[in-house]
């Protein structure tokens, strides 16, 4: 296994990060970001389902029709069924609750209708993972068993890459993304499965470990969002890992790295890049 490099395990520098634990679903959430909804329900267990792609399906690229170029890739729908978890976009506020769908491990975009299929386009060959989670308007995942899920599959062939084992510890990490007001707090969040993030005394448990920047790197030892504070205007890029004895735990998707900026004004909204929802 590779072995995370630490850096330290002191306070931020010269911004805080507030962590919260993780505990029941909340009903009904206040939004904690000025300018955005409030969250609704949960009604009961939140489940996701995915019902395409099926485990270990086959994909294969189409040929192009005469005098056009070979296609780069298959195209891949996504189709959900979700129970106790209302989704919705407001308008006015660009916020809303969803169904996030991750593409190996790029960032997730997120649907907000998926009663309709959703569509990766242009899907290499190989074989590729596709996770999905529900989350708050504010990018918060429910942190329940039933509200993510995963299916691994391949186009063409498979080469055994981006395909964790399931029953093995898992990261998966929700925000940061995009772009931030100055003086926002910025939401770090994450969930793990396959092993309890925790102390070193609490038996087959794992700890989470985070750096921004050049900032010091941080290690968690409780499961919930962290809210960053006071960060400065810029590009911050940042690396979440699942460690255990201080090393990395082995698998495709145990080591993030993503890019967020932090900016004077109010950003405007970004269309989604991953992927669409299909026609």
């Amino acid at each position: 296994m590779n072995r995370f490099v630490i850096r330290a395990t002191v306070a931020l520098g010269t911004f805080v990060a507030l962590s919260a634990a993780a505990g029941p679903t909340p009903r009904d959430p206040k939004s904690p970001i000025p300018g955005c909804v409030d969250g609704r329900g949960p009604t009961g267990p939140v489940e996701v389902r995915l019902l395409s792609p099926t485990t270990n399906e086959m994909f294969q690229i189409p040929e192009a029709p005469a005098g056009l170029p070979p296609a780069k890739g298959a195209t891949v729908e996504v189709r959900l069924e979700v129970r106790n978890y209302e989704t919705f976009l407001d308008p006015k506020t660009g916020c809303g609750q969803g169904i996030a769908i991750a593409f190996d491990n790029l960032s997730a975009s997120v649907h907000f209708e998926p009663s309709k299929p959703w569509a990766f386009r242009n899907v290499p060959k190989g074989t590729h993972t596709i996770r999905v989670f529900a989350v708050r308007p504010w990018g918060e995942s429910i942190k329940e068993p039933g509200a993510f899920a995963m299916v691994t599959f391949n186009v063409v062939a498979a080469d055994g890459k981006n395909a964790p084992d399931p029953k093995a510890p898992l990261l998966t990490v929700s925000r940061p993304k995009g772009k931030y007001p100055k003086g926002q707090n910025v939401l770090l969040d994450f969930f793990v499965t396959g092993c309890v993030v925790g102390e070193k005394a609490v038996p087959d448990s794992c700890r989470v470990r985070y750096r921004i920047g050049d900032f010091p790197e941080v290690v968690l030892e409780k499961s919930g969002p962290v809210w960053l504070k006071d960060l400065p205007v810029g590009k911050h890029a940042f690396v979440v890992g699942v460690t255990k004895d201080n090393k990395l735990i082995d698998g495709p998707f145990n080591l993030f790295r993503g890019v967020f900026e932090v900016v004077d004004a109010a950003p405007a909204a970004a269309p989604a890049k991953a992927g669409a929802p299909a026609p």
